[in-house]
């Protein structure tokens, strides 16, 4: 017997956190149809009390499976070159229990993943920074079969995407928002060195900061609310978007079952009970929800605070009044049956199949003449229905009884309970993923001898105006992308005339924006500029298609060996070094790709698509700061630090208030000692007398007469 009835995976997916077994019993219960859940330390929630051991993991996969749901493993962290057993061994996990995907941001991780468990699925973590149709179509080329795409992309953007991506894509309904696009966060690496790129973001974001200048009294200038699109769920089912995300590992199960409801009467029923979103709000929440994002709506509207009130609503008789939600199995799982009962002579036989292939036959008392009411489908429907406290339903019954004949109802249920527990066990079986962790692809190249002599030295700029007329000893120049072309073509000409490379650089932000990029590359390469620096993966199938040399920025996370000879497969020439690298994790990459480091300049702490100055009724140009060199606003921490704010393309960069640099520790260093090929200056409010100063001290070996500096994370690390 083969499974016949119409299949409802059509529905998009709803997507639910477990970060804890309580966390998952509720998901699965109140109807999600996957779960996402880390194991061990390799995850962006390693201080949710996740599925540790391998016996956790492996009981959570076989519930959720024998329940009708897939199971998402999160590996969505940068990982160092000293971490790669660990993860080779989380892969292995994930391949011996059967996952049904795995979640990944590392560059690296994919490549490892694609060579060693090539029918493994992998997910590109919303921390890849993928907001384009570019990036999808790059994610897609590295191996993803789904791209998990950036919260704040409006709904016409998830669209645009949707309708041209060769793979899956998955976006977030419900939960909390980061201030910065995720991925591109250093703000809880800088100040405490606990990285949200690995997992333990100290939220430093949700402390109070003020725009400066602004005498409102707001100080909430860096905490979004909570986002809830639940109300778009068919929207984004009618797009093509395979699923939809609840986030949420550190939060209350109740809260699980609530949101997941929620989605669910959406998805299904196409309204959510007032009660229920009430609830909903009130167990978790900052001062209320917000939808700006997907309707495009920014501004003050979207910030707010975990206020004494949204704390004191998530009240027990609350949470109690929750429980309901998650107190019964969901039976989410439809099975047929075919009961055989046509002689008396012979025992009777009870056939089950689930949709899954799975199918079980067992066999029970031998009919008997029947002495009252003939037996029917019907009855035997009743009886074999009654499948409470499991994940199962019955869809359909045939019955093939002989004329005459009945069973008793204990028989037929004696029957199907076997049957059940025989088919729970089949469910619960692993399917094993094939697992080589000794391809070749995914061990990174030997390294190289990067040779005795001092590392080039490169500049990036972030206005024309900065560029001093002479550049003596640095081998290649950066300018915004953006900028105006007859200006490009002016500097160019310069550059060349001094053996220097002139490039442009590429902004981190694109939503929306890919078209104008790749315009904008086009012209700078008709001024003179034919080499672009990329900080998203989503530029480099653009780039590769206008033909300019690819050179990968710090935006691209690239944190160990595998992930340089990722990008150097995939068409970028050089690469520029995370930022949360130690000088010493550094020295010791090997790869045989080109790479390089910022060694003085701002730390770009955030990148926002919300302008946090524009929240003063003043606004930017009320707020800004008129310097000798540019104008910019700032904000004010609660130590009266000023952190500058500048935006571009759309978004807003922020910046640490401390000049970082590393100049004296790398200073008089050969190539190969620092393992690097060059090194960066970088510079964002300087003038272009101090750029000159600063390039002319570093290329003459003189010191450079800075006070209050930091060395970043070049010294410390992060954990």
């Amino acid at each position: 017997m083969s499974f016949s009835s119409p299949e409802s995976r059509n529905k998009i997916e709803i997507l639910a956190p477990a970060g804890s077994r309580e966390q998952l019993v509720a998901a699965v219960r109140s109807g999600a149809d996957a779960v996402y859940l880390g194991a061990g330390g390799l995850n962006a929630r390693r201080n949710a009390e996740n599925f540790s051991t391998f016996p956790q993991l492996r009981e959570a996969v076989e519930y959720c499976h024998a329940s009708g749901v897939q199971v998402h493993l999160t590996s969505n962290i940068l990982v160092r070159d000293d971490e790669w057993d660990q993860a080779e061994q989380l892969i292995g996990q994930a391949c011996a229990l059967g996952a049904d995907a795995v979640i990944v941001q590392d560059a690296g991780l994919a490549r490892t993943i694609r060579t060693a468990a090539p029918e493994l699925v992998m997910h590109a973590s919303t921390q890849m920074s993928l907001h384009t149709p570019g990036g999808a179509m790059a994610a897609a080329g590295m191996g993803f079969k789904r791209a998990v795409l950036s919260r704040e992309l409006s709904g016409k953007e998830i669209a645009d995407i949707v309708a041209v991506s060769p793979i899956e894509t998955e976006v977030f309904i419900h939960g909390a928002l980061c201030m910065c696009l995720s991925g591109q966060c250093l703000f809880s690496a800088v100040l405490g060195g606990r990285s949200g790129n690995r997992g333990l973001c100290a939220q430093p974001c949700r402390l109070p900061f003020r725009v400066t200048g602004d005498r409102s009294g707001f100080d909430g200038c860096m905490s979004l609310k909570d986002m809830s699109h639940i109300e778009y769920i068919p929207a984004l089912e009618e797009m093509g978007v395979a699923s939809v995300k609840i986030e949420g590992r550190m939060k209350r199960p109740e809260y699980v079952a609530a949101a997941v409801t929620a989605c669910r009467l959406m998805r299904d029923e196409g309204e959510v009970p007032a009660d229920l979103s009430e609830k909903l709000m009130a167990v978790f929440s900052r001062s209320g929800f917000t939808d700006g994002y997907f309707t495009g709506k920014r501004g003050r509207g979207m910030f707010g605070t975990r206020t004494k009130e949204d704390v004191v609503s998530a009240s027990s008789a609350l949470l109690g009044s929750l429980h309901p939600l998650y107190k019964n199995e969901f039976q989410r799982v439809p099975l047929q049956m075919k009961l055989t009962a046509a002689d008396e002579a012979l025992p009777a036989s009870l056939e089950v199949c689930d949709r899954d292939g799975h199918s079980v036959a067992v066999t029970g008392e031998k009919p008997q003449p029947a002495r009252n009411a003939t037996f029917s489908e019907e009855y035997a429907g009743r009886i074999l229905g009654k499948t409470g406290g499991t994940p199962f339903y019955l869809d359909s019954v045939q019955a093939e009884v002989g004329e005459g004949l009945t069973l008793p109802s204990s028989a037929l249920s004696s029957m199907k309970r076997e049957a059940l527990e025989r088919l729970d066990s089949l469910r619960r079986a692993a399917k094993p993923i094939a697992f080589d962790p000794d391809a070749a692809n995914g061990k990174p190249s030997k390294r190289r001898c990067f040779g005795n002599e001092k590392p080039a030295l490169r500049v990036i700029f972030r206005r024309a105006e900065q560029v001093p007329e002479e550049l003596r000893g640095v081998s290649m120049v950066y300018l915004p992308l953006e900028t105006e072309g007859e200006t490009l073509a002016r500097i160019a000409q310069k550059l060349r005339a001094q053996k220097i490379i002139p490039a442009v650089e590429a902004p981190r932000g694109l939503f929306g924006a890919e078209k104008q990029i790749e315009a904008c590359a086009m012209q700078a390469g008709l001024h003179g500029m034919e080499d672009i620096m990329i900080h998203n993966a989503g530029l480099i199938p653009v780039m590769k298609k206008i033909g300019m040399t690819i050179h990968g920025g710090f935006g691209l996370n690239v944190f160990n060996s595998r992930s340089l000879d990722e990008y150097a497969e995939l068409g970028i020439s050089d690469s520029e070094l995370s930022l949360e690298l130690t000088l010493a994790q550094i020295a010791v990459l090997t790869s045989r790709q080109p790479r390089g480091m910022i060694i003085r300049g701002r730390i770009p702490m955030m990148i926002t698509r919300n302008c946090p100055a524009a929240l003063s009724p003043k606004g930017c140009a009320g707020l800004s700061k008129q310097t000798e060199n540019e104008k910019y606003c700032s904000l004010t921490d609660r130590t009266g630090r000023e952190l500058p704010v500048l935006c571009r393309t759309g978004c807003s960069e922020i910046f640490n208030p401390v000049m970082m640099s590393v100049v004296g520790n790398v200073a008089g260093k050969t190539r190969d000692e620092l393992s690097l090929d060059w090194v960066t200056l970088s510079f964002t409010t300087e003038s272009r007398e101090e750029c000159a100063a600063i390039i002319s001290a570093y290329t003459q070996g003189t010191p450079l007469k800075e006070s209050g500096i930091t060395s970043g994370l070049y010294l410390k690390g992060v954990q």
